[in-house]
């Protein structure tokens, strides 16, 4: 996943768990619970596991809480508690209530607790109910259900040695594009530590090596092309994730038609995703990033060598198909900036 690395989610367990129901003005404080139903709750932890796109500020009396109860200076059930009260205090009204999950996390490093925090909303659930004549379903409205929509909030937090990573993972889906409601990020104490404009450049990046590990599958096998289409597309996105990119990528390839191309196509995609820790990261594009051409180079059997900006608009280099293996090249300037002569290198 994107937070976890590969031996830490080969080694996930919970802990300790603790649940609150936030957002009614009288607050209950509940004890730990006892360990139940792991592996849901895991699922839905590794499920959220976004990049850790955001930092706390220098003073952020969640992560100081996190840090005692890492250390053991204050008991999971009391920090728990009192991160859970917070919570209460800062959840605005035009919010839902819901349930505050907190877990304790270990893995295979015994320095290493990570503190995964899950804000869930209530669902309308209907459960069987044995124990009355002919099992009938009984109502409950405080179901926590295995959707991954009923999830609002989620923060991951690693601890190493009882320190606090600065860098953090959340996510919110209240609000579009990586960003937080203004009580959740006043509650962690955070701020964005990558901009749309990285995280931009980063798929950016990833888009053109997805293209190039699968040219072979790629009309007429041009990645330059398929490139500033891929680019194009997500340029005109209000937002971009996952299944965005992946879109982006088949759109480029001219949607094959062939099943085993297709999957080729999205396994590599989805892994440089998950490889460039943008899994789970939606963020809007920075239309300006995508608009930038790569530098393309071409190199001739007569030993000429062409570097150029590969231009969507207004090209000034043109390659010209004379049929066969011959090319013509093109060139249009408004002025030659060097002529000279370069000293061949020696062999």
């Amino acid at each position: 996943m994107s937070f976890f690395t590969e031996e830490e989610s080969g080694s996930l367990t919970i802990k300790r768990m603790s649940l609150h129901v936030v957002g009614p003005k009288d607050f209950q404080a509940m004890p730990e619970r006892s360990l139940e139903e792991e592996a849901f709750f895991i699922s839905k932890i590794e499920g959220m596991a976004a990049a850790p796109i955001f930092m706390f500020k220098t003073v952020s009396t969640t992560r100081q809480e996190i840090e005692s109860m890492a250390s053991g200076d204050v008991s999971f059930e009391h920090g728990a508690q009192s991160l859970a009260a917070s919570f209460n205090r800062q959840h605005v009204s035009g919010s839902a209530d819901g349930v505050l999950c907190m877990f304790e996390l270990g893995v295979a490093d015994p320095d290493v607790k990570i503190y995964s925090l899950i804000k869930y909303d209530y669902k309308l659930a209907l459960e069987q109910n044995d124990a009355s004549p002919g099992q009938a379903l009984r109502r409950i409205v405080t179901a926590l259900v295995d959707d991954k929509k009923a999830i609002q909030k989620t923060a991951l937090i690693r601890v190493v040695s009882g320190v606090a990573d600065q860098n953090i993972s959340a996510t919110d889906r209240t609000k579009n594009g990586a960003d937080l409601a203004d009580y959740f990020a006043d509650f962690l104490s955070v701020a964005r530590a990558v901009s749309d404009t990285e995280l931009s450049e980063v798929t950016r990046r990833l888009l053109k090596g997805a293209l190039q590990a699968c040219k072979a599958d790629l009309p007429d096998q041009d990645v330059a092309r398929a490139v500033k289409k891929a680019q194009a597309s997500l340029a005109s996105r209000r937002r971009i994730d996952e299944e965005a990119i992946v879109e982006a990528v088949m759109a480029a390839a001219g949607h094959p038609d062939d099943e085993k191309v297709a999957n080729r196509l999205e396994r590599e995609t989805c892994r440089r995703v998950r490889s460039s820790k943008i899994h789970e990261v939606s963020f809007k594009p920075d239309r300006q990033i995508f608009r930038q051409p790569y530098m393309r180079k071409i190199m001739t059997v007569e030993g000429v060598t062409i570097l150029f900006p590969d231009k969507v608009e207004s090209p000034n280099v043109r390659v010209v198909d004379l049929g066969g293996d011959k090319k013509q090249i093109i060139v249009d300037t408004d002025k030659v900036m060097e002529d000279g002569v370069v000293t061949p290198k020696l062999s």
